[in-house]
């Protein structure tokens, strides 16, 4: 089941967002629910930005305890003849976002 740009009212607080840097200038987003990440959808198309401002203006209106950037193996991985299964180079960052406090029972 894809979730919804339309869905994530219903499920806040939002544990973790986590903008995936996927090109120049092309990010997605994934929702961390339940432990697992799904990447956030409007109808049946994976939503797509330009740019960082246009994903947090749409959250700010959710509470999110946390928002990382992250970014994949990088493409020069590939131009140089690096095998993507060989290692991994993800880096991933916080993001000083406004965030909700997870509340303690």
């Amino acid at each position: 089941m894809k979730l919804q740009l339309s869905d994530l009212a219903n499920l806040q607080p939002i544990k973790r967002v986590v903008i995936h840097s996927i090109d120049w200038m092309i990010y997605q987003v994934t929702v961390e629910i339940e432990g697992k990440e799904r990447l956030l959808y409007e109808d049946e198309k994976p939503l797509r930005f330009h740019n960082m401002i246009q994903i947090k203006e749409l959250m700010e209106t959710l509470k999110v305890e946390s928002y990382v950037l992250r970014r994949d193996n990088s493409a020069y991985d590939e131009m140089v003849g690096q095998q993507s299964t060989d290692f991994k180079d993800t880096f991933e960052t916080a993001l000083p976002w406004k965030q909700v406090v997870p509340e303690v029972h």
